[in-house]
């Protein structure tokens, strides 16, 4: 029997049609199954943390949150301590694996080189944005470091000196300071150092007058005047220019992870532990803001 070439044009587009959907359904499916590993990938943190008993930290050498001997490389501070303190409390181990910076750290978080940030890190919009983050540990009120000798500068009009071109902002690259500038002061001259640069050159770029003002919290500036002396001051003392919660930085969406670390946080917290690592490390009065009780006794 002779097929007519208008039949055998049909039979062709018919196959050709069936063929083109087989392979969509199969690349959709492909695509499905690639799609759920990799947000699998990203949202077991909490998983690969109660499976291998241990959080891989990551952390930013910053006193007195989280401080690095350069001779022996042994950990402490504030967080480090807390930290410690919750592993024995859920009984997992604490291994500070990767030392990063302010602009690079979400980057490992979220592509899993690390479970968690170690270090005090100050909550702003952005990494609110792109991460989960802890209950407050502790708060910080920025001040405004200047030489001892500045007298443009002062607290007026919301700081409206310091929003002007020929002041000389120092901040690190991908800090909460560097978001203050941008947020606050626009119009300032904002000299960007890398991020792992450290407070401690920013005080000394600020004595050598390459810039103007650091931001930075009490205890970092008193940290730089116990080895340098009367040589900056910080004109926000009576009123820091910001408060910001210090949290630990986790993994975008780790729900879970969160609730564990919170609710270690605030056994810690209730029972004078936190108050008690902040002593420690305070290097004068008031220099920490605490956490108010969340509990009434009439």
């Amino acid at each position: 029997m002779k097929i007519s070439h208008n039949r055998r044009l049909d039979l062709f587009l018919n196959v050709s049609l069936r063929a083109v959907i087989i392979c969509l359904f199969v690349f959709a499916v492909c695509g499905c199954e690639q799609q759920k590993k990799q947000v699998s990938i990203k949202a077991n943190a909490y998983e690969r943390i109660i499976q291998a008993k241990k959080i891989r930290v990551g952390y930013v050498s910053v006193p007195p949150g989280c401080i690095v001997d350069p001779a022996t490389k042994e950990f402490s501070g504030i967080t480090v301590d807390i930290l410690r303190q919750i592993g024995k409390n859920t009984d997992l181990q604490i291994d500070f694996v990767e030392e990063v910076g302010w602009a690079t750290m979400i980057e490992g978080l979220n592509s899993g080189r690390y479970d968690m940030i170690g270090s005090n890190t100050w909550a702003n919009p952005i990494r609110g944005k792109l991460t989960t983050l802890s209950k407050p540990i502790y708060y910080s009120g920025i001040g405004v470091w200047v030489r001892l000798n500045e007298k443009r500068l002062s607290k007026d009009d919301n700081w409206a000196s310091l929003n002007r071109p020929d002041i000389k902002l120092g901040v690190m690259d991908g800090s909460t300071g560097a978001a203050i500038a941008k947020a606050q002061f626009p119009n300032a001259k904002h000299v960007t150092y890398t991020d792992l640069t450290g407070e401690p050159q920013l005080f000394l770029e600020l004595v050598a007058k390459k810039i103007d003002v650091v931001f930075a919290e009490p205890a970092q500036g008193t940290d730089y005047l116990k080895n340098n002396p009367a040589n900056i001051k910080n004109i926000a003392a009576n009123s820091p220019i910001r408060i910001f919660a210090n949290v630990y930085v986790l993994p975008k969406g780790e729900f879970q992870l969160k609730g564990m670390l919170d609710t270690a946080l605030e056994d810690l917290q209730n029972s004078g532990f936190v108050d008690q690592v902040l002593k420690k490390y305070e290097p004068g009065p008031h220099a920490f803001y605490r956490i108010a009780k969340p509990f009434r006794v009439d």
